[in-house]
């Protein structure tokens, strides 16, 4: 069953007043969309493409949108995209009229494995990844594999490294199963993979839903990539996010060699078979390790001011929660990574 009947059918199970249909500049022209559901009308908000929607302006923009619209609390609001998406009509559903139901559709690889899973929901805001948001479970995930048919390998490749990271926090033998992935990353090398990884995170999600203990897991390889993600962009060289997050892991690999017993030579094997195979250089100025540490400094997972705290793994599918790393030891291992890198 495709995203349009299963939408049908949880339209008919919550019976909305309105449907408002949220997407991107990139999803939006790939269909003529309904203009009711399930004898409900329904609404396209379309806002751009890209990081930059997440921000203050853009929520805004959703939110008069639904107020124009007639939303009310009985309203539907369906996020039909990637993960700018699905953050941002998450926390808007979160927000107008102190919370009204919302449903994602995720059309990435990244969004399917992660961003849509969950009940995270934000903005970007003063140059930081997140630092305003909400958790909001959605009504349902509706995921059509069929969607990563219209995804460019670039795409593919950014969502690849959710599903890397889960294999790394989860299970030893999945993330072998990748390492030895041969050919382009495509919809059916990636379909069974995708489905494990949005399990496992369902999973933990389930145990702890606001991120008070185990889900914190999750964030391995995204202390170090909010860093370069965010620094990137303020070098106006904007990179994705699954990218940001491919580097990361292999910092949080260094660190968790040297710090957490994970054997010798992980991290290179990762930096072979993973990132140089599938991932580019992060652009020119980015590693600027004493920069970097500051963004680290400012992460809402940190436990205190003035510390930095990592997800690391003891072994591939033992990982440790959080672990206090000094300046100094960051900046070894941000060293490290671009010897490894080179």
């Amino acid at each position: 069953m495709g995203w349009r009947e299963e939408l049908e059918r949880e339209a008919e199970r919550c019976v909305p007043d309105r449907v408002f249909m949220l997407t991107d500049s990139n999803v939006a022209g790939l269909f003529e969309w309904p203009v009711e559901v399930h004898g409900v009308p329904s609404e396209l908000i379309v806002v751009s493409a890209g990081e930059d929607s997440k921000s203050v302006e853009g929520l805004a923009a959703v939110w008069r949108r639904l107020a124009e619209g007639g939303a009310t609390r009985r309203s539907l609001l369906v996020n039909i995209g990637g993960g700018v998406v699905c953050d941002l009509g998450g926390f808007a559903a979160a927000t107008f009229k102190r919370g009204i139901r919302h449903i994602n559709v995720p059309t990435t690889l990244l969004a399917m494995a992660d961003a849509a899973i969950g009940g995270k929901t934000g903005i970007d805001f003063c140059g930081y990844k997140n630092e305003i948001g909400a958790f909001k479970m959605p009504e349902r995930v509706i995921v059509d594999s069929r969607w990563l048919l219209t995804l460019s390998p670039e795409l593919m490749a950014d969502g690849f490294a959710e599903v890397v990271k889960s294999a790394m926090l989860g299970s030893a033998q999945e993330y072998r199963r990748l390492l030895n992935l041969s050919g382009v990353l495509d919809a059916v090398t990636l379909g069974s993979a995708a489905e494990w990884s949005a399990r496992f995170k369902e999973e933990i999600v389930r145990q702890d839903p606001t991120e008070r203990g185990l889900r914190r897991i999750l964030n391995l390889g995204h202390t170090a990539g909010h860093a370069f993600e965010t620094r990137a962009a303020r070098l106006g060289t904007p990179v994705g996010h699954g990218m940001a997050v491919a580097h990361g892991l292999l910092v949080s690999l260094i660190l968790s060699e040297r710090l957490c017993g994970l054997p010798d030579g992980s991290a290179q094997t990762y930096a072979d078979r993973i990132l140089g195979r599938y991932y580019g250089p992060l652009p020119d100025g980015v590693l600027d390790a004493a920069a970097l540490v500051r963004l680290m400094e400012h992460d809402k997972k940190n436990p205190k001011q003035g510390q930095i705290a990592f997800v690391l793994l003891r072994n591939f599918g033992d990982p440790v929660e959080s672990t206090v790393v000094d300046a100094d030891c960051i900046q070894n291992a941000l060293t490290a990574y671009s010897e490894m890198t080179v």
